[in-house]
């Protein structure tokens, strides 16, 4: 087999179900790594159209049921309960002894109820590119997106050494600068503090009552920088924060605990507090840049 100078294998027939954003980035992304043979998989004709000529993809299916055969590799691009209900429907379809993997931001019990639904010679890994755009839909999809990007790997217990190494071989041949492995809870506790924390401030920021008319002649690259991610997939991300609701709720509580505290030095006037909270905020940000874009 041939491979990337990351050691992924690129004789490989991947299959992508759901060519929206995420999607539509594996696919440009792997299109670069000239990989055998990508199959798009999703119920919008227009996005497969679309895939189709530019290139992306080179097999296109609705419903996929007579592609999935092909495929040595899986990659779910879709909410976790339409993957596991497109799981249990084509059971008998994957290619013997494939590779499943997913993106799903949250992880919960997953890993249980995917285990329930595969046969005994398929292994599924979780995953989760740490990476996105504002928008949605395979119109906004970027094979550089992965660029510099993290990736956690969530392993089940059973999945097979050298399938968790391939894709995490496979994130970094996308360009990916960090892949780390976790447990789904703390996956689960951390994204809610990295992830799903932003989406919530970026919305409540937007949502303010302080945005008017005359907001958009003040913005400057703070304020499109801290709501960059309120353009956001409404019953996607409303599911996810319901799913991972107590992990949130601890880190809105901790968050209004910090806002409260900084409220309380600006009513105080305290300037050496202040400014010891700010220096505090500085250097953290300046070792979490140089600690994921170490020179």
């Amino acid at each position: 087999m041939e491979n990337t100078d990351s050691g992924f294998f690129t004789d490989y027939v991947i299959a992508i179900v759901g060519l929206g954003l995420i999607g539509g980035s594996y696919a440009k992304g792997l299109r670069k790594l000239h990989v055998r043979s990508i199959i798009g998989i999703d119920v919008n004709q227009a996005a497969l159209a679309e895939a189709l000529a530019d290139g992306s993809i080179d097999e296109a299916s609705n419903d996929g049921s007579q592609l999935l055969g092909e495929a040595d590799i899986v990659i779910f691009c879709m909410a976790a309960d339409a993957m596991m209900a497109f799981i249990g429907q084509h059971r008998q379809d994957f290619k013997q002894g494939a590779l499943l993997t997913d993106v799903a931001g949250i992880k919960g019990d997953s890993a249980d109820r995917i285990r329930s639904l595969l046969r005994n010679d398929l292994d599924f890994v979780p995953g989760h590119p740490m990476a996105g755009r504002e928008g949605s839909g395979y119109g906004m999809s970027r094979a550089e997106i992965f660029d510099g990007a993290n990736y956690i790997l969530v392993p089940m217990e059973g999945n097979k050494p050298e399938h968790v190494d391939v894709i995490e071989r496979m994130a970094r041949a996308l360009g990916c600068a960090h892949v780390v492995r976790v447990g789904a809870a703390e996956h689960d506790k951390l994204i809610a503090y990295t992830s799903s924390l932003p989406h919530v401030l970026a919305i409540s920021l937007i949502n303010s009552e302080s945005m008017d008319t005359m907001t958009r002649y003040f913005v400057a690259g703070s304020f499109r920088d801290g709501t960059r991610v309120a353009d956001i997939n409404a019953p996607l991300w409303t599911k996810l924060f319901l799913s991972n609701k107590d992990n949130l709720l601890k880190e809105i509580d901790r968050f209004s605990a910090s806002l409260k505290a900084f409220a309380e030095l600006l009513s105080d006037e305290d300037t050496k507090g202040m400014t010891q909270f700010l220096q505090q905020a500085a250097l953290r940000r300046r070792e979490l840049v140089h600690e994921t874009n170490p020179r």
